[in-house]
C-alpha cells in the first residue's frame, strides 16, 4: 500500500506540472530481477534505459510522446504495451513466471491488461492444440472462421463495458485476426509438407480470402509483434506460390537461395514503409546466411539485401554479421571471448575445450528451450562420452540470478558457463538463433557453425566429429 501511494503522489506531482499539457508515465517493480535495468522502446524506434533502484523499481516521465505501441524489455523477456496521451501506468512482474505474473495499475492500464491476457490466452492455445494442423482443409478454416468470431465478440463485450480509443481496438482486433490469419499461412506447410501445393486441390477456394484485409504498411503495427510474426510466412507463401507457378521451384526450402531471393524482391514491392519494409528484409537475410552452408551463396544475398535495404545501421549490423560467419567456417578457429563459470573464475572460451565440445547456448526467457536443450543434452553425453556438451547463458544477467538457475535445475555444473559480455559474445560467434550450435574440436578448430541440436541429422553430425 505504500508504494502505491506513493505512486498517486508522483502522479498528482506529474499532473501538477504539466501546465495542460498531455504526459505520459510509466513505472513498475520487478520481483526477481534478471538484471538492474528495463529498456523501452518507442514507435519511432528510440531507446530509454532505465535502471531500477534499491527496491527494483523503475520509473519514467515523457516529455516527447506519441501514442502507440512500446515495447518493454527485462531479461530477455518482451512485452508490448499500448501508450497514449495522458496514461500513467504502473507494471508489476515476477520474473519467474513473467507472463502469468504482468499486471497494470493506474490510467490506461484495464487496456493493457486486456491485451497482455489476450496475447497470453493466444500464445497457450498454440502450446495446447498439438492437432490443430493436422484437420483437412475446410475444418481447418471453419475453426478459425469460428475462433476469430467468437474472440472478436469478447473484445466488443469488452468494449461496450470499457469504452476506449479507436487506436486500442484496432490493435486488439489485429492481434485477434494476424493470429490467425498466421495459422492459415502456416497451415499448408504444417499439414501438407514441403510440396504444400501438391493436395491444393483439398484447399477450399475462400482459404485465403483472408488476404484481401491485410496492410502491409501499417505504420500503428510497424512494432508488433503479432503482425510480423504473421508477414513473414506471408511472404514465405506469396513467393514459393509464385516461384511455383513459373516452375522455377518445386519444394519449400527456407535456404534456397532463389527463393530467399525472391522474397526480398517481394518485400521491396509490396512495402513501402521504411521501418517494416527494412525489418523484414534484414531477418529475412539474417536468416539466411545464419544458417547457410554456402558463404557463396550468402554473399550472393548479401549483396541482395544491399540494393534493396534503406537504413544505414541495418546495412552495417548485417556487414558485420556477414564478416563475422565468415570467420565462422569450418577449419577457421573459434574467435577469442570470455566466459565465466559458477565459481566467478573468468576464461577464454578456448581454454575450455579438452576435445571435441559442441557449444550450445540458451536463454532465461526462453524455458521450454533451455529445459529441453539440457534434456537433449543428457541423451547425446551417453552416447558419445568422448565429446564435451558445454551449455553458455547468453544473457545480460545477475551472477546470483544465473547460479540459481543452474543450482536449481541441477545442471551439470563443470559444464555451465556464461558470457562475460554478451553483446559482444553474441556478435563475434554469430548468435541470432537459440538453436545455434558450435561443434570444435580439442585446439578449438571450427568443425561445424551451423548445426542445431534438435535437427534429427544432428547425431550423424557428432558421428563424423567425434
Amino acid at each position: 500500500m505504500k508504494f502505491i501511494y506513493k505512486f498517486f503522489v508522483l502522479l498528482t506531482f506529474y499532473s501538477c506540472q504539466s501546465n495542460g499539457n498531455e504526459r505520459v508515465f510509466v513505472g513498475g517493480d520487478i520481483i526477481n530481477p534478471i538484471n538492474d535495468y528495463v529498456v523501452l522502446y518507442n514507435p519511432n524506434g528510440q531507446v530509454d534505459t532505465l535502471y531500477l533502484n534499491s527496491d527494483n523499481k523503475f520509473f519514467h516521465y515523457f516529455t516527447d510522446f506519441n501514442n502507440g505501441i512500446h515495447s518493454f524489455v527485462h531479461g530477455g523477456k518482451y512485452q508490448s504495451l499500448l501508450l497514449e496521451n495522458n496514461d500513467s501506468i504502473m507494471m508489476h512482474i515476477n520474473t519467474q513466471d513473467f507472463d502469468g505474473s504482468l499486471n497494470f495499475n493506474g490510467i490506461g492500464a484495464k487496456k493493457n491488461n486486456y491485451l497482455t491476457k489476450l496475447l497470453l490466452k493466444l500464445e497457450n492455445q498454440n502450446s495446447k492444440k498439438n492437432n490443430f494442423y493436422k484437420q483437412d482443409p475446410l475444418n481447418f478454416h471453419e475453426t478459425i472462421n469460428f475462433e476469430i468470431s467468437k474472440n472478436s465478440k469478447d473484445l466488443n463485450l469488452f468494449l461496450k463495458e470499457n469504452p476506449n480509443s479507436d487506436l486500442f481496438e484496432k490493435i486488439a482486433l489485429s492481434t485477434i485476426k494476424y493470429h490467425y490469419f498466421t495459422k492459415k499461412e502456416l497451415y499448408p506447410h504444417s499439414n501438407l509438407g514441403n510440396n504444400p501445393s501438391t493436395n491444393s486441390t483439398q484447399i477450399p477456394s475462400n482459404f485465403y480470402d483472408f488476404r484481401k484485409e491485410i496492410v502491409y504498411n501499417d505504420k500503428d503495427l510497424k512494432d508488433f509483434y503479432p503482425y510480423y510474426n504473421f508477414l513473414f510466412p506471408h511472404i514465405n507463401n506469396l513467393s514459393f506460390e509464385q516461384l511455383k507457378a513459373n516452375q522455377k521451384i518445386c519444394n519449400l526450402e527456407s535456404n534456397n537461395l532463389e527463393y530467399t531471393n525472391y522474397k526480398l524482391t517481394l518485400i521491396d514491392s509490396l512495402v513501402t514503409n521504411p521501418l517494416i519494409k527494412n525489418n523484414l528484409l534484414k531477418y529475412t537475410v539474417r536468416n539466411f546466411i545464419s544458417n547457410s552452408k554456402s558463404i557463396d551463396k550468402s554473399y550472393i544475398l548479401y549483396q541482395s539485401y544491399l540494393d534493396k535495404s534503406t537504413n544505414s545501421k541495418d546495412k552495417i549490423y548485417i556487414k558485420n554479421l556477414f564478416k563475422n560467419i565468415q570467420g565462422l567456417q569450418p577449419g577457421h578457429q573459434l574467435p577469442s571471448v570470455e566466459v565465466i563459470d559458477n565459481k566467478n573464475i573468468k576464461t577464454n572460451i578456448n581454454l575450455i575445450l579438452k576435445n571435441t565440445t559442441v557449444l550450445y547456448f540458451w536463454d532465461n526467457a526462453n524455458r521450454y528451450h533451455f529445459e529441453n536443450s539440457h534434456i537433449k543434452v543428457k541423451t547425446l553425453t551417453s552416447l558419445f562420452p568422448e565429446i564435451t556438451f558445454v551449455a553458455i547463458n547468453i544473457n545480460s544477467i545477475h551472477t546470483n540470478a544465473w547460479k540459481n538457475m543452474i543450482y536449481t535445475k541441477q545442471y551439470n555444473l563443470d559444464n555451465e558457463y556464461r558470457f562475460v559480455n554478451p553483446s559482444f559474445a553474441k556478435k563475434r560467434l554469430a548468435i541470432n538463433y537459440i538453436k545455434k550450435v558450435l561443434v570444435v574440436d580439442r585446439k578449438g578448430t571450427i568443425l561445424d557453425a551451423t548445426a542445431d541440436l534438435f535437427d534429427p541429422n544432428f547425431e550423424k553430425i557428432l558421428e563424423n566429429h567425434k
